[in-house]
């Protein structure tokens, strides 16, 4: 029997998930989509078919041996890691999409990956296809953390392990509102809450100090009480959104300097702060699938494969229209590149919010 879950991002991108009900353990599948769950849509923008399918696959090109291609078409089997798919996307390039999508996992697997595959492996491409949708509305999916007061968010962009997490729940427990603390969506002058998983963003809140104390024994209390049906289950509503008022741009420091240090990017250097964002997205492509072993980025080669038969897509050119979108939302906003210790200390939390109270609170 199959189950249909509706989702609606701000109004902006609308999309559904077919999935069997066997797949239903716990609501594991909806954790990643949960703030925008909703009743049902109309007209999704996107469509995602979890199970077996019988592709479609005539009249297409072949590249590499592997990635079936026409126009607005892709197909492929693929493997790496722990985990094989067989993925179908139809409308990969314009108008609405639909993704036939089976996973499937190996024999030598542990138990715990024998479940994750077939509920999170499909999310993982389903996300990059909603992260197109969005670029072509003129909006953008930054790695990036972001926190609102009085309407004013505050966007905490950079890479993995520069706290971004932490200090989100830091500024949470300050009085902030979460916008989230991975991906959060740029776009005209505000910024558009994406919380990937608040079930787990609020257990963090309650049970650590800081994402450091993240440790296997807390992952399975929180699984456990998911399982029991605790908080981790509960419906959560949809993420909000603020004006952009200022982003920070925080990197680490190589050495054991306890400061912290701020210095105003100018508006001169604004392509490069953009150019900064595009590329940490396309990291992520690189880490989202680390789970299964999986690091050559797919999604990334099905784009180029796509691209290399159709250099004038809107597949091909997509990169352009996100460093377009982002100088629009990006002008005239105060940017500031943050650098902090290797070492978090609440210090560090404590500087930036100072800051952001001196510099960028009025």
């Amino acid at each position: 029997m199959r189950q249909v879950l509706s989702y609606n991002i701000h109004d902006v991108v609308r999309f559904q998930i077919h999935r069997d009900r066997g797949l239903d353990y716990w609501d594991l599948v909806d954790l990643k989509f949960s703030p925008f769950r909703t009743e049902s849509v109309d007209s999704p923008d996107v469509v995602l078919n979890i199970g077996k399918f019988a592709p479609s696959n005539a009249g297409c090109y072949v590249i590499d041996h592997n990635y079936h291609i026409r126009d607005n078409y892709f197909y492929c089997r693929d493997s790496e890691g722990k985990a094989s798919w067989e993925a179908e996307i139809a409308g990969f390039d314009h108008g609405d999409t639909t993704i036939n999508f089976n996973p499937s996992v190996r024999l030598s697997m542990q138990p715990a990956s024998l479940l994750y595959t077939p509920l999170f492996l499909p999310q993982a491409f389903l996300l990059r296809i909603i992260e197109s949708k969005l670029i072509t509305k003129g909006r953008f999916l930054a790695h990036a953390g972001a926190v609102a007061r009085d309407n004013q968010a505050y966007v905490l962009s950079g890479r993995a392990g520069c706290f971004k997490t932490t200090l989100c729940m830091e500024f949470v427990r300050a009085g902030f509102t979460w916008l989230g603390d991975d991906r959060v969506i740029l776009g005209g002058d505000e910024v558009m809450g994406f919380p990937t998983n608040p079930a787990m963003f609020a257990f963090m809140l309650r049970h650590l100090q800081d994402e450091t104390q993240w440790g296997l024994l807390r992952q399975l209390q929180f699984y456990a009480q998911c399982v029991a049906g605790g908080d981790g289950r509960k419906r959560r509503t949809a993420a909000e959104s603020a004006r952009l008022k200022a982003v920070l741009l925080i990197a680490k420091s190589a050495g054991s300097d306890r400061e912290v240090t701020f210095s105003a990017v100018p508006q001169s250097r604004l392509d490069q702060t953009v150019e900064r964002l595009i590329v940490s997205a396309r990291l992520e492509d690189f880490k989202g699938l680390a789970h299964f072993g999986i690091r050559s980025g797919p999604f990334l080669k099905y784009m180029l494969a796509y691209a290399y038969v159709f250099p004038n897509s809107l597949v091909a050119t997509q990169e352009r229209e996100a460093a377009e979108n982002l100088r629009n939302t990006l002008r005239d906003v105060p940017m500031y590149d943050v650098l902090i210790p290797r070492k978090y200390g609440r210090h560090v939390f404590e500087r930036i919010h100072d800051f952001i109270d001196r510099e960028c609170g009025s």
